[in-house]
């Protein structure tokens, strides 16, 4: 039996006086739904944000039909990407969905119907530039300063490293490159960042812009204008604190989380290595993985003192102050340890910290003579694991 059937239409008219002409037949073509799938499904290579793939075009006897080409459809575990193609093509790019495992099938289709769909393949679809850093709010600090705030982007694609910050004075037109600072802040969870010599009567444009092993995402912008500042007492603050915490440079904080090459369906003898498969990256030495004595005399020589990160959280609906300074106390003693007052971030080391015991923290909003004392907050003794060699 054939896969379809030509049909053609004589049409006759009569009317009181003579029958018409016949009119020149139409074909009609009736449409079943195609019986093979295209085989060899093949993911090629890519090619920045998109997947090349290629397929084995099907016996046309088998589209039981108008052959109108291809659906490609391609997704993962939350979205989900369809695609019309030509019949002459069997090799085309489709975007991929960036940093999570992608599933392909392709299908032909007819005028009506859409045929089975080809074997899936699926492939680790790499990491592309993230999205835009939203609700990107500032506060004005005091006389010369302002606390930019904002959230994580939705479409993070990838691991997230930080954020780069960049400050221009603004003209009427544009802004004065000259003028421009940058500054990375490290971190995903890391939304915050003070900024401070600004100048009365100047507006400065403020961008923010999300950035992960891919690169840097689209910017988002603000205007930030000192306006007079009379000082007045801060509303009560609160804190963060990060014990044991360790500051990378930023060339090595993003060696360490950007180990894996861009496109890891194709890895290549250049691209870096996975630094927790490398003991000289844990340890700073090398090791041998049967020698358990130098693993435990590492672990020996452990120390309780460590730098602690404290994060000031200005209270941004009230008056959040201008600056800050920390007191702290092991937990019982009677007097209070004081910092020096920080005056450009918005956060400080504590160095020395003693992680074996509990401490109480205090993290101080000032300004001009105003200050105001967050609540005490205990920090819990960590206990590092000796071992004897």
């Amino acid at each position: 039996m054939r896969a379809f059937l030509n049909l053609v239409l004589l049409v006759f008219a009569w009317n009181a006086t003579a029958d018409n002409n016949r009119s020149n037949g139409s074909k009609l073509i009736r449409e079943k739904v195609p019986l093979e799938a295209p085989k060899n499904l093949t993911l090629l290579n890519f090619d920045d944000k998109d997947a090349i793939i290629s397929w084995e075009p099907v016996n046309p006897e088998s589209v039981r039909g108008t052959f109108r080409g291809y659906i490609i459809r391609i997704w993962n575990h939350g979205i989900s990407q369809v695609y019309a193609i030509p019949p002459e093509v069997t090799k085309t790019a489709v975007e991929f969905l960036p940093f999570s495992k992608n599933f392909v099938t392709v299908s032909v289709r007819n005028d009506k119907y859409v045929g089975p769909r080809s074997v899936a393949i699926n492939f680790d679809a790499p990491q592309t530039e993230p999205g835009m850093p939203f609700l990107f709010e500032q506060t004005q600090l005091g006389s010369h300063s302002a606390l930019l705030q904002w959230n994580k982007p939705g479409n993070p694609n990838g691991i997230l490293l930080g954020y780069n910050l960049y400050c221009s004075e603004a003209m009427d037109v544009g802004i004065n490159d000259k003028t421009t600072v940058h500054e990375f802040i490290q971190g995903m969870d890391n939304m915050q960042a003070k900024i401070t010599g600004l100048k009365l009567g100047q507006k400065y444009q403020i961008e923010v812009a999300a950035v992960n092993c891919a690169g840097e995402g689209e910017r988002n912008t603000l205007f930030v204008e000192i306006e007079p500042h009379n000082p007045q007492p801060p509303s009560m603050p609160t804190l963060k604190y990060t014990i044991n915490y360790k500051a990378m440079e930023k060339d090595q904080y993003f060696n360490r989380k950007c180990t894996r090459p861009r496109y890891p369906y194709f890895p290549h003898e250049h691209f870096g290595i996975d630094h927790m498969d490398n003991d000289f990256y844990i340890f700073n030495r090398t090791t041998s993985k049967d020698n358990s004595e130098n693993l435990q005399k590492v672990m020996a020589e452990h120390s309780c003192l460590v730098k602690t990160l404290i994060k000031w959280i200005p209270d941004i609906d009230h008056n959040p102050g201008e600056y800050f300074f920390v007191k702290y106390r092991l937990k019982g003693a009677a007097n209070w340890n004081e910092t020096p007052a920080e005056k450009s971030e918005d956060f400080l080391i504590l160095e020395n910290f003693n992680a074996c015991k509990s401490y109480e923290l205090i993290v101080v909003a000032v300004d001009g003579e105003f200050r105001t004392e967050s609540e005490p907050e205990d920090t819990p003794a960590v206990l590092f694991l000796r071992q004897q060699s």
